[in-house]
């Protein structure tokens, strides 16, 4: 039997695969845009995203965040997120070990009690909690 032989080897060097492609990418011009991260997750307080898709918030999010997307960080910030000095005093969550610190924790209310909770490095909102009951920062009822 002859050796087989390698139809493909040398015909990369023989051709660009991206022959035809753009040289650079293209950069939108304007404020930075909010983006989103998952990151830093805590599941183990909190809800999971199985918990949030089973009552329909988990759409409601996403849709929320591709609307925020759109816009640039400091838009969000100014219409849907309240920031904090530091980790909540009152908060029935613990700091993860996992984020600094000195994180700049913020969170967005998606409907009623229910928030996302997190921090913001440079543009992007890091998601720590789902929470569902409104504990990361525990207020009192009002008009009740």
């Amino acid at each position: 039997m002859g050796k087989k032989r390698n139809r493909l080897k040398g015909q990369a060097a023989k051709s660009n695969l991206l022959s035809g492609q753009a040289d650079s990418v293209a950069v939108e011009s304007g404020p930075t845009a909010f983006c989103v991260s998952l990151k830093h997750c805590d599941f183990t307080q909190g809800q999971r995203f199985e918990e949030w898709e089973k009552e329909a918030l988990l759409a409601k999010l996403l849709n929320r965040w591709h609307s925020h997307c759109q816009k640039s960080l400091q838009e969000c910030l100014d219409q849907r997120f309240k920031r904090y000095p530091s980790f909540p005093l009152t908060s029935k969550f613990k700091h993860p070990k996992h984020v600094t610190q000195d994180a700049q924790w913020a969170s967005m209310h998606l409907q009623g009690r229910e928030c996302i909770a997190g921090h913001i490095i440079g543009n992007v909102f890091y998601v720590v909690f789902l929470d569902r009951h409104h504990e990361f920062w525990p207020t009192d009822k009002k008009h009740t």
